[in-house]
């Protein structure tokens, strides 16, 4: 089992920075304390630090590491460094609450979707990201709609097929709303970080997302191209005189299998018509896919289709070891218009 250094998170070169002196001061101080085991000053490594690189002397500090160097500084120097660290450790608290903060959003947003405009979260993710409870984020909501700015529906939040969603507009009014009104302090803190480190993470995701929808595009038009707008069902060409909308399908759903959205080999071009077939028949738009639905519905709908068998077992070859991000591919808000 691995042993937990989460207590140990500043570097040596930031604590140096911090009390003003160079990386080489920094160790001829931990030398000095490491020079006598009885004297008063005391540096333990897997305690106040730990080697990040033993031979190159890299070391991460624990707080009461950081503390135990000022300390002793205070004792030798005219200038005391009590203040100093004490700001530092502050600001560094922050710096990792801030990368916590940032965590917790990237691990709860895939219910992050783009409506009328906006990009709206489910109720489940923002109680996620805000570490409350729903029961605490309805009298939060309660609260800004008793005030004289309540949230708009449409604007702020909405429902989607029964789910409350809201968007980042709501979501920040909520965020203010807790940080003043938690009696925990560090939730309060938690929740007024998330109005400053969120808007530029979100932009980050949304911006990520915004591109990975280009490359998804631009991966289904070069499979146009390859299959020479092509239905690969039926072998007939999207003409003059055979008019039919041509669909790029993703043999492995883009939504459990994000890794290969982008990938044209996971392409197949059908017929829109028999793609929407291909899709009732699976059980909807919503319900993932893989490269043995589309050979089970050949097989019972087009059995006489032997070519594209040949290229989807040569796909599923391939791409049969990946598994899907999520279990059933469902996603919990309905497709944006």
């Amino acid at each position: 089992m691995a042993r937990d250094t989460s207590n140990f998170t500043i570097r040596d070169e930031e604590l140096a920075k911090a009390l003003e002196i160079t990386v080489e001061e920094l160790e001829k101080i931990i030398r000095f304390f490491e020079s006598d085991p009885n004297d008063e000053w005391e540096l333990r490594e897997k305690d106040h630090y730990i080697y990040i690189n033993r031979n190159y002397k890299e070391r991460i500090f624990a707080e009461h590491g950081a503390f135990a160097i000022a300390k002793y500084m205070d004792s030798v120097e005219p200038k005391s460094f009590w203040a100093t660290i004490i700001e530092f450790i502050t600001r560094h608290k922050e710096k990792l609450r801030n990368a916590f903060v940032r965590r917790k959003i990237h691990e709860n947003c895939s219910s992050l979707t783009l409506r009328n405009n906006r990009h709206f979260l489910s109720k489940k993710d923002a109680v996620n990201i805000f570490c409350t409870s729903y029961a605490r984020l309805n009298r939060a909501f309660d609260a800004i709609q008793s005030s004289g700015q309540p949230l708009e529906k449409f604007k702020d939040f909405d429902d989607f097929d029964g789910v409350r969603y809201y968007s980042l507009s709501g979501f920040y009014r909520l965020g203010k709303e807790l940080s003043q009104s938690l009696t925990v302090k560090d939730r309060r803190e938690w929740c007024k970080a998330l109005e400053v480190v969120g808007e530029k993470a979100f932009k980050l995701i949304i911006s990520a997302e915004e591109s990975r929808k280009k490359e998804i595009e631009k991966a289904k038009n070069a499979a146009k191209d390859r299959d020479r707008k092509t239905c690969q069902i039926t072998l007939i060409q999207s003409s003059r005189a055979h008019k039919f909308d041509l669909a790029a399908h993703h043999i492995y759903s883009d939504k459990a299998y994000p890794d290969l959205a982008a990938c044209v080999d996971n392409l197949i071009t059908l017929n829109e018509e028999i793609h929407k077939e291909f899709h009732t028949w699976n059980g909807g738009t919503r319900v993932s896919c893989t490269a043995d639905d589309m050979i089970n519905f050949i097989m019972e709908r087009y059995p006489d289709a032997e070519e594209v068998l040949l290229k989807l077992y040569r796909v599923k070859s391939v791409f049969g070891h990946h598994q899907p991000t999520a279990a059933s591919g469902r996603r919990s808000f309905p497709p944006a218009a």
